[in-house]
């Protein structure tokens, strides 16, 4: 049912974990299945993403999914992680049952959740 591509992907995943010091989260889910995804970024002073983590409550897509997210943004500027789009997560994913297609657009969502939450933290600083 699954390339050996995203079975490797799945059982190893490279970003799969908590992120010590991220200054950007997000969170999203797909209330019709279940899916929770969270996504831990870590952001320098030039506003490139040095690290990205994710966890993750669902099925094997969605583990593949969020990693490839990660491995798409990480050392990316903010403003080209916002461009990351579904098509993207997609092909870098490979061959995916078409009904688990939804889980690239989650990816896409949490990383502007977390870009958002980024955004919303350093404005919060400067008001200090």
């Amino acid at each position: 049912m699954y390339s050996e591509k995203i079975i490797e992907r799945f059982v190893n995943p490279k970003y799969a974990g908590g992120l010590r010091g991220a200054n950007g989260t997000g969170r999203c889910e797909n209330e019709e299945c279940g899916d929770q995804v969270k996504l831990y970024i870590l952001v320098n002073d030039d506003d490139v993403i040095t690290d990205a983590k994710f966890k993750a409550y669902g099925g094997v897509c969605t583990i593949v999914a969020l990693d490839v997210a990660c491995s798409l943004i990480e050392g990316r500027s903010l403003e080209a992680a916002l461009r990351t789009n579904y098509y993207q997560i997609l092909e870098e994913m490979g061959q995916i049952p078409e009904d688990r297609d939804y889980t690239a657009s989650l990816a896409v969502e949490v990383i502007r959740a977390a870009v958002e939450d980024f955004y919303k933290r350093k404005e919060k600083e400067v008001k200090k």
